[in-house]
């Protein structure tokens, strides 16, 4: 059975259609939002800025020189266990300057690390282990150099051992209390 077609016939062509006028007139570009300036602090940056790094310097002086005596007790404590005969001796004069890098770094780690929760498990917890050391190392070398008996020959050392908590209140404070006053005192006069 055969299927019979229509014959081609030519078909009349479609006018083309016009684009239609838009029923609104086009909207002109956004204009740039207006730069808002934040209020004045009525001129307390500078002063309070360079208040804070003179409080905080000193300080942080003093938890350096602490951290750093306890960190030798530390490793005599640990020769001790391990039963080595040899000692280290406490870091006097030029050596508290040449060991002042030390410093500088545990406060950057300290300060600075930020736990990365989008960098998988295994540097999430590596991260969260170095923060771990760092802190409670820095806290706790404050404390043994607080509470050591050569620091208590001085003024400052036996104010800091009046009660038996004090030389734990002391290492907590001198540890975080400078690093607060100095990135603070920083922040404000940078602004």
């Amino acid at each position: 059975m055969a299927v019979r077609s229509k014959p081609l016939r030519s078909s009349p062509q479609r006018p083309v259609r016009q684009p239609r006028p838009p029923a609104a007139a086009p909207r002109k570009p956004f204009a740039p939002y207006p730069i808002v300036e934040p209020p004045a602090r009525a001129g307390i940056g500078a002063p309070a800025g360079i208040l804070m790094l003179l409080f905080g310097l000193p300080l942080w002086a003093l938890g350096a020189k602490y951290t750093l005596d306890g960190a030798v007790i530390g490793i005599n404590m640990l020769a001790t266990f391990l039963e080595l005969p040899a000692r280290v001796p406490a870091p006097t004069g030029w050596w508290n300057l040449l060991l002042i890098p030390v410093g500088l770094l545990f406060s950057y780690v300290e300060s600075s690390v930020r736990l990365n929760l989008f960098g998988g498990p295994a540097q999430l917890f590596a991260l969260l282990v170095l923060l771990i050391l760092t802190h409670g190392i820095d806290i706790y070398t404050t404390y043994l150099g607080v509470s050591s008996l050569a620091a208590q020959s001085a003024a400052i050392g036996q104010f800091l051992n009046l009660f038996w908590w004090s030389p734990a209140i002391a290492a907590i404070v001198l540890t975080y209390l400078p690093e607060l006053l100095i990135r603070g005192g920083w922040s404000l006069l940078t602004e």
